[in-house]
């Protein structure tokens, strides 16, 4: 569990306006040391099971470097003072046959209770954002990127956007989304529902993005938008 539009033809390009510096400008309230030679920062963002994270690949075959926050939540449950607090919090329940964190049973706490949802965040997210920015300054110091991608579920909720220079949306239909959390993920109907009414609406997260992947269509519809987007922001520079 990671806790953290134009059209051509049938298909969406689905961008919208140029970013500016004033968009993210809250940014600076987290790194104020950026400057514009170093690499882009983008953050990813849309609805569970929209494909983010293939996004985030496509990204990355183009020559950013990927930083993935759900990965480093899931490590988190392997500390031992990340794991007291949770136990402290949730109590052995919590507990697998083996005695480590079961992020299934968690989940269903959770998402259950906006209290229990916020109490896990407040553990987990002010280490992950840590952590990110320190990835972020290694990568900068090796000098090598033009970008550098966020992929976390809760890019907004967690304040990692104010890290970005710029956010796209992964637009999927809800019926995509439903298919493949049930392929992937092997959720029951309505789950995917019940988490996402925990998170961000998916029209606001659209409204403070920069940029819309369209991908109810095919993989190489979404890398010729994505490859759109590199083009546009990234090799101009």
């Amino acid at each position: 569990m990671g806790t953290f539009s134009g059209t051509r033809g049938n298909e969406s390009c689905c961008y919208t306006e140029r970013p500016n510096q004033s968009k993210h400008k809250d940014r600076d309230k987290l790194d104020g040391n950026r400057v514009n030679s170093k690499p882009k920062i983008i953050g990813i963002t849309g609805g569970i099971s929209s494909g983010k994270s293939t996004v985030a690949r496509m990204l990355a075959s183009l020559g950013a470097e990927v930083i993935d926050a759900d990965e480093m939540c899931h490590k988190l449950y392997f500390v031992k003072e990340i794991k007291a607090k949770i136990l402290e919090r949730f109590g052995n329940i919590v507990l697998d046959i083996n005695g480590k964190i079961d992020r299934s049973r968690l989940a269903e706490i959770v998402f259950q209770d906006k209290t229990s949802l916020d109490c896990l965040c407040s553990i987990l997210h002010p280490i992950v954002i840590e952590q990110i920015r320190l990835r972020i300054d290694e990568i900068e110091n090796r000098g090598r990127r033009k970008a550098i991608v966020i992929d976390a579920a809760l890019l907004e909720e967690s304040d990692l956007s104010l890290l970005c220079d710029y956010i796209i949306f992964v637009n999927t239909g809800r019926d995509h989304r439903i298919n493949r959390s049930k392929i992937s993920r092997h959720w029951q109907g309505g789950e995917l529902e019940r988490r996402e009414h925990f998170q961000m609406s998916l029209e606001d997260k659209r409204k403070k993005s920069d940029y819309v992947i369209d991908n109810n269509f095919t993989e190489e519809n979404t890398y010729r938008q994505i490859k759109e987007f590199w083009q546009l922001y990234l090799e101009e520079r």
